[in-house]
């Protein structure tokens, strides 16, 4: 088996979580045994398995403990009518949520419910409270309908022991909390019989090497995603089993030599520093293995492998919108929005009609460009438009993507976008886009942060139907380097490899 391995899955994702989607569609064509591996607990990790189409292909280690690998369909229960007609209680809706409080026949608040649906009958938490309305349990429920985890709580609400439940009601792990210096810490885990036996962990991560240790087989190969996370205990896990980290960003600080500058902190320094213990790498460009080579000698054999791919859509260029942007990525610092923005306020009295479309997610942010927004008038040309699980209409329609990140893994919007025949305006950084955007044909790379050079390429562009079509064409022509076809014969060569390494 090969498993992918990552530390949880939400509603929305993040380009490491597309990536691994990716990866699993390359795999499943090619004929390849793989599995979604997530190392948190998650009562909804099935419920967004489904929402992305890969329901029964993925589990965490906690479902491995508590016996639920498999997916099931959601199991309903009418709990309205249970706590009505069977235990005589009393409900009262909160409203504008689906949410129910609950008191019993004297009037006393016993529970604060948490539903998942309009019916009341996928219950996603239960607060119990005592009679000075104090919370004193919770218990969350999987998406899938059972009970998954109860947490008993001490005086202010603070955790004291968690109990996590087998689809039988078995409980299969018990965390014991204390606390420290007024914050809750993890004191002790235990791994109720479990192959007829008890076993004892002082945190996280030694349960975490104990998890790789059983699950492993000799032909299993775990390429990590999310490994400043995971990496202390991956180091400790058998030496037989085989583990290659995927890196999915630049490992130096920004703005530092690439040769000897400061290693990002926690995210594959651990790696870097422990490289005998696994058995391979692989990067998104050439160029990121090629600076990891320069820095140093003793790693494992890199493969650069792109996290996408990309096959030509059909497009009319012709209905396309020329004065329609797309910006795909993240309301978050690293990818400098407001660049875009500021350069849409400055274009505006030229081209009255400019649009920018900017799809992502993040609050903090989200709000500094709302701000931004208000403040220059710009409501009818710049729409932040939130997490968009299906992009395909908006590349359709858009006739220019812009990049303004200090820093990406591989840019992986930016070879959709290209895929599409939407030329790409980016800042030339490391790593991706220039492999990717070729300058002058499928779109212009610009020195990184200056916002002269971003305003002048959108202007050029933008006066230029000609030129915009000629980009458009050239755009899916230069993305067939990153066809399915040779992505997954270089994953298949990889995993190859690794199955029989040269002695």
């Amino acid at each position: 088996m090969n498993y992918f391995v990552d530390t949880s899955l939400g509603s929305a994702v993040t380009g490491i979580e597309k990536a691994q989607f990716n990866r699993m569609q390359l795999f499943q064509t090619a004929g390849m045994p793989a599995t979604l591996l997530y190392l948190s607990y998650g009562s909804r990790l099935h419920e967004h398995l489904k929402k992305f189409g890969f329901q029964g292909v993925g589990y965490s280690m906690y479902d491995y403990f508590q016996e639920s690998q498999r997916y099931a369909d959601v199991r309903h229960f009418d709990w309205r009518h249970y706590w009505e007609k069977t235990c005589h209680y009393h409900l009262r809706d909160v409203e504008n949520t689906q949410d129910v409080r609950v008191d019993n026949e004297n009037g006393l608040f016993l529970m604060y419910a948490h539903f998942l649906d309009k019916d009341d009958t996928r219950v996603d938490y239960i607060n119990y409270f005592d009679q000075y309305h104090h919370k004193i349990r919770r218990e969350v429920y999987d998406s899938r309908g059972f009970l998954s985890r109860t947490s008993l709580l001490a005086e202010k609400g603070v955790t004291g022991t968690e109990l996590y439940y087998n689809p039988d009601r078995q409980v299969k792990l018990i965390k014991q909390f204390e606390q420290v210096n007024g914050k809750t810490v993890l004191r002790e885990i235990t791994l109720k019989d479990y192959q007829q036996r008890d076993y004892f962990f002082n945190d996280e991560a030694e349960l975490r090497t104990f998890f790789f240790d059983e699950l492993a087989r000799p032909t299993d190969i775990f390429f990590t995603d999310r490994n400043g996370q995971m990496a202390p205990s991956l180091v400790k896990t058998r030496p037989d089993i085989k583990i290659c980290p995927v890196f999915h960003s630049t490992h130096v600080r920004v703005g530092q030599d690439i040769v000897t500058g400061e290693l990002k902190h926690g995210i594959y320094d651990y790696i870097l520093a422990h490289p005998e213990r696994f058995n391979g790498i692989v990067v998104s460009t050439e160029q990121q293995r090629d600076d990891l080579l320069a820095r140093y000698q003793n790693l494992p054999p890199i493969s650069a492998i792109p996290v996408g791919f990309a096959t030509p859509h059909p497009v009319d260029v012709m209905r396309r919108d020329p004065y329609r942007i797309i910006s795909v990525a993240r309301y978050s610092p690293e990818k400098q929005l407001l660049h875009q923005v500021k350069a849409i306020a400055r274009l505006l009295p030229e081209f009255p009609k400019i649009q920018l479309h900017m799809l992502g997610y993040g609050q903090k942010i989200q709000k500094e460009l709302q701000q931004y927004i208000d403040e220059h008038h710009l409501k009818d040309h710049v729409f932040l438009r939130g997490f968009q699980k299906d992009l395909t209409q908006e590349y359709q329609q858009a006739s220019l993507a812009l990049m303004t990140s200090v820093e990406e893994g591989f840019s992986l919007s930016t070879v959709e976008e290209l895929s599409y025949g939407v030329p790409v305006i980016g800042y030339d950084i490391r790593y991706g886009p220039n492999e990717m955007i070729h300058d002058g044909e499928n779109g212009f790379l610009v020195p990184v942060n200056d916002q002269e050079q971003l305003y002048q390429k959108m202007r050029e562009y933008l006066s230029d139907l000609n030129l915009q079509r000629t980009f458009m064409g050239n755009a899916q022509r230069l993305v067939q380097a990153y066809s399915p076809t040779k992505t997954r014969q270089k994953w298949e060569n990889l995993v190859q490899s690794l199955n029989n390494p040269i002695k």
